[in-house]
């Protein structure tokens, strides 16, 4: 079927701005858009929610539009596919509508960008179903993404947009673009967004999710919703929190539990920075983060939440090697009375290496490591005694204990345990 006439085309287009000026609605616009396009068409935000949708031709073989109609979104899957197949980035660097084809649809589409003073904030996503297109139709669907970014300025959509922009400039923080670093206080105000007076950066890793649940972005909510002053973005395919609070211990003991049981039970990860007071380091926060992930998914394999703080040892001896399997090079810099202690132990069928390794992680505090090994005091005198006089090592020297701490980090990184009897 060929697309109507100059003349009907004309007078629909006139009916458009006639609907804009009138009591209208996101659906009223929709129906025009219909007449015009002969084609079915959705407007799906940025979170892959679905605002509006025509109804007067169901595309039942098309296995996309079939689960947009039926979810009013996309799931993670369906997502997860464009962000591979660089669709989003195409859409992101598309100043006018286009043509897309992909494997996973059967009817082409064309797609066009709606945004609200300058910011990207939905799309219009067209399916060849009743006709083939023709280059004009890129013309009405840029038509019709001005006439929706009119009529969503009209309506509480506005408050949404800000919230994009919230998401825009966080992500600028993370990638490092703000190149004056004096206007950011200036783009912060001007975004509306509310923080508390400390920061930390939560990196959520979804590799393990089940992405059949929901989209990405309804996720993010999610996550949002577990702590009182945050906001997240989503960025390199995981989900990244920025946290506010006013309290280091009421944040860490009592509100991060809730988020805790969320992350742990859908099955993902998460890494958390030091806190921080400059919202203009965020980047550099957001990297611990990302570190505190890569090395706690390494080491504690039975863990979902890795903490940076716990993990800057670690960090800075994988910063002295140059590859994977540059660590295991690493095991020549372990105290030598270790490897003695760990030897003689496998001997012996003792423990001396492990009471060396709970004296030192106790602070040198000889009641709490008698009382971890579960024995007397006085027998734990004779166990360091005995230490002592195996490896030669003098306990009461703070250099020694410095290089018996940094050995027994090695031997957590490159995951040599010592057993107990």
């Amino acid at each position: 079927m060929e697309t109507c006439s100059v003349h009907g085309q004309t007078s629909l287009s006139l009916k458009l701005l006639e609907t804009l000026y009138s009591e209208s609605s996101l659906q009223s616009l929709v129906a025009i858009g219909y007449e015009l396009l002969q084609n079915p068409f959705s407007i799906m935000d940025l979170r892959s929610n679905v605002l509006a949708i025509t109804g007067e031709s169901p595309v039942e073989d098309d296995p996309v539009w079939n689960e947009t109609v039926h979810t009013e979104s996309h799931s993670l899957q369906t997502f997860s596919y464009y962000v591979d197949n660089k669709l989003i980035e195409k859409i992101a660097e598309s100043e006018h509508p286009f043509f897309w084809s992909d494997a996973y649809s059967k009817y082409p589409r064309i797609i066009g960008k709606i945004k609200i003073d300058g910011k990207h904030i939905a799309h219009i996503i067209v399916c060849a179903h009743q006709r083939d297109f023709n280059v004009r139709d890129l013309d009405v669907v840029s038509l019709l993404c001005q006439a929706v970014s009119i009529e969503l300025q009209k309506n509480k959509y506005t408050t949404y947009s800000q919230e994009l922009s919230h998401e825009a400039f966080l992500y600028d923080l993370l990638e490092g673009i703000p190149k004056n670093p004096k206007r950011m206080d200036e783009q912060l105000k001007r975004v509306g967004l509310t923080l508390k007076s400390i920061f930390c950066v939560i990196t959520i890793d979804i590799s393990n999710w089940d992405k059949t649940i929901s989209t990405l972005p309804y996720l993010k909510d999610e996550l949002e919703l577990h702590l009182n002053h945050a906001k997240g973005v989503i960025h390199n395919r995981k989900i990244v929190l920025i946290a506010s609070f006013e309290s280091e211990k009421h944040f860490f003991e009592t509100e991060l539990k809730g988020l805790r049981q969320f992350i742990s039970s859908y099955n993902l990860e998460a890494g958390i920075s030091r806190p921080f007071y400059n919202l203009k380091e965020l980047r550099y926060f957001y990297l611990e983060s990302i570190e505190a992930l890569k090395i706690g998914k390494l080491i504690h394999t039975d863990r979902s939440i890795f903490q940076y703080e716990d993990y800057v040892i670690f960090h800075l001896i994988i910063n002295f090697t140059k590859d994977d399997e540059d660590l295991y090079s690493l095991y020549k810099l372990i105290h030598p009375g270790i490897i003695k202690l760990m030897d003689y132990d496998k001997q012996n069928n003792s423990e001396y290496a492990y009471s060396l390794y709970t004296y030192i992680y106790n602070f040198k505090n000889t009641t709490s490591s008698a009382a971890s090994l579960n024995i007397h005091r006085n027998s734990f005198f004779n166990r360091m005694e005995k230490v002592e006089k195996l490896t030669n090592m003098d306990l009461s020297h703070s250099y020694t204990l410095h290089y018996l701490y940094l050995s027994f980090k090695i031997l957590e990184l490159l995951n040599i345990s010592m057993p107990r009897i």
